[in-house]
This record gives structure tokens, sequence and C-alpha cells, in this order.
């Protein structure tokens, strides 16, 4: 009698993502099987390579055998590395799938190139963080709430990806989730089951590693379970608000993110009135009237409360297909643009809705790390680049 349990094909030692990769590419073959690569550096050596196919057995050994090989070899030599010197490890290699090495070489090798820019960066940073003493103690850092009138418009993805984003470029970054009733910070950066501690100087923020010189607040941290509700009324958040903002030891920071809840309720207003004069508002849309019409309330809330706006973002501004990487304008854009315009503010710029944001999110690895050479991953260090070299309007 025949199994009708299908024989599962073994995956090999090097199959599956690299938490701590800085060159990263996924590119899907004429074929259609997609492969993605992760790769990690020490200097100009590459030290792990991994990667995944949803291809055939061939597409498998392919994939597998190029991350074995480029281990320990220079970009020089991992970038010269063509298909017979893969087929040279490889015994009875098909000649009609000769394809998946090419597909596998091919994502190899746009892996290397974003890998190569993020060691160029990390090298530059390193210097100006020396030459230019960006972390004095003492500097005054700037206090960015990111805010919006409107739930589900991606405001803690754009203060995740804009924290990383200046961390990136040297600068000493703390990120506060003060958003009490769903705080997402925790799980966009892959932090489930994080305790805080108390020490003389106060309560030591969560500090991420090298590639984000990022420090994080959360509620999430303080729960016992992630599903936990908390069912407080204002004072309590009012409370613990303050504490975040002044009871956490971030020490000398250049910025420090605040990822606000939706509306123009507590939290904003709590954060607002003990930042009085030190914060300024990077204000979140999406381009539809419904989005907009709400994200104006919260205009006129930082004009009440005299808190300055570097600007608006416009997210979701079209949809990326992930199959023909082009953009369809699913709902109306420009919304964020005619707001900005409408009120006199700065508009920062709008970055579309992508699936792999979401995948992105879900895995706890930021955007812009993992897709890094990515048109929005541009955009989001733009906006970074605009909120550092100039100062917010005047409300």
């Amino acid at each position: 009698m025949e199994s009708n349990v299908k024989e599962s094909r073994q995956v090999p030692v090097n199959f599956g993502p690299l938490r701590d990769a800085n060159g990263n590419a996924r590119i899907t073959g004429p074929c259609g099987d997609t492969v993605e690569f992760w790769l990690v550096a020490d200097g100009d050596t590459i030290t792990k390579a991994s990667f995944t196919t949803d291809g055939c057995e061939n597409s498998l050994r392919a994939a597998s055998t190029v991350a074995f090989m480029v281990e320990g070899m220079s970009f020089e030599a991992a970038r010269a590395l063509g298909e017979s010197d893969v087929l040279a490890n490889l015994k009875d290699f098909p000649e009609d799938s000769k394809h998946c090495i090419e597909l596998a070489l091919k994502v190899m090798h746009e892996a290397l190139a974003v890998l190569e820019v993020a060691v160029l960066k990390l090298a530059k940073r390193q210097v100006q963080a020396t030459e230019n003493e960006k972390l004095k103690p003492g500097k005054t850092r700037r206090t960015i709430m990111v805010m919006s009138g409107k739930g589900g418009v991606g405001k803690s993805t754009v203060a995740v990806n804009l924290a990383v984003a200046l961390a990136a470029e040297g600068f000493k970054v703390g990120l506060v989730d003060v958003d009490i009733h769903g705080p997402s910070v925790p799980t966009m950066l892959n932090l489930p089951n994080v305790t805080v501690m108390q020490a003389a100087d106060g309560i030591q923020p969560v500090v991420l590693g090298d590639l984000y010189n990022l420090e994080v607040m959360s509620l999430g941290f303080l729960l016992h379970n992630s599903d936990d509700p908390v069912v407080w009324r204002g004072p309590l958040k009012n409370s613990l608000i303050e504490q975040f903002l002044n009871d956490v030891a971030w020490g000398p920071l250049d910025y420090l993110i605040v990822d606000c809840p939706p509306g123009t309720g507590d939290e904003p207003l709590s954060v607002a009135q003990q930042l009085e004069g030190k914060a300024e508002a990077v204000l979140v849309t999406t381009p539809q009237e419904v989005s907009t019409v709400d994200v104006a309330r919260s205009i006129n809330f930082c004009r009440q409360m005299k808190l300055p706006i570097v600007g608006i973002v416009e997210n979701m501004s079209g949809f990326v297909c992930p199959h023909c990487h082009t953009t369809t304008d699913i709902f109306r854009t420009g919304g964020g643009s005619s707001l900005a315009k409408r009120y006199e503010v700065p508009f920062l710029g709008s970055l579309p809705l992508d699936p792999t944001i979401g995948i992105s999110g879900d895995a706890g690895m930021p955007y812009i790390q993992r897709f890094a050479g990515s048109v929005i991953a541009a955009t989001y260090r733009k906006i970074a680049q605009t909120l550092h070299e100039t100062r917010s309007t005047e409300v």
C-alpha cells in the first residue's frame, strides 16, 4: 500500500535567516523560485552566510553551496565567485538546473553589495562618533513625538524605522513606547521576553547592538504576559509616562523618539505637558481623507500645546507589488502633501505600502535594516537626514 505522506527533504545547516545580518537580498528567478541570502562581515571578510529558497532540491543545493563557499571569503573573492567555481563543489548537478546556480549567485552578489555599503557606513559612523564627539555628556537632545490623530496609519513602524535610521548615522537614540494599551515596539524589535531592571541611576533601558546604537523602553517589558490587558485610567497612565521620560537612565542622547498612541488624549497630552518647550512632533497620515481629517486635529493639538511640528509623513502611499515591484495607488495619493500645504507645515516624504514591511515587523527586524537597499529604506534615511538638518516649524 502506497503512503500518502510526502517525504520531507532535509535542509542544510545554513538554511534560514541570520538575526545579525547586515547584508540581505531576495530575488525571484524566471523559473518562479525565490532565493534570499543573509551575510555578516568582519571588516572586509564574510564571516557568516545563510539562505532560504522555496525552490526544488537543486535550488536548495545550489544556494547552500554558495553560502558555504563565501564564508571566510573576502568581499573581492566573493564578487569573483562564478558558476564554474560552484559546479566544482557540486557532484552530478543536472545541466538543466544550472539556472539555480545562476540565481543563487545573483542573490548572493546583491546581498554582498548591500553588505559592503553597510560596512562602509559603519566605519563612517565610528569615525564621526570619534571626531565629532556626538555623544559627549551634557549635549542637548532633541525629543521627537511621533503622532497621528488616526489609528492604523503605521505610526509605530515609522517611529521604529526613524529611530533606527538616526542610530545608523551614528547618533545615540532612545525610543520610548508610550502606547499604554497597545505597546508594539517590543515585537517590532524582537524583544518579546525582556525584563527591565532598576539600578541606582534609574530604570535601565533595553540596549540594542552596535548596528542600532539604540536604547528602548516600553510598557511591554513590564507585563507578565504579552497578552495581558492594561486596564488603566488617566492618572496611572500619566504616572507611567512621567517615569519613562524622567526616571529611565537614558544617558546622553542625541534623539529621543516617543511613539505615541493615536488621538489627542491622555498619552500625547501627558507627554506634551511634561516636555513643554523641549519636544517636537512628526505627524503620520495615510493618503485618504478619512485619515487626513483626523491628522489635521493633531496639527491643531500641536498648535494649542505650542508643540513645534517637524513635518508630515504620508504612509501607505501606493502598494508595491511583491512580484513585479511596481507601485499601484490603491488609495488616493497626495493627501499628506496637501495637508502639509494647507496647514503650512513641512512635508517629509511618502512611504509606499510593501508586504515586506509587515514581514519585517513580525520578524522583529526593522525594515530599514533588513531591506537597506530598498527605495523605502532610502526614504526613511532621507527623512532622518532632513530631521537632523532642519529645525521644526514654530506653531
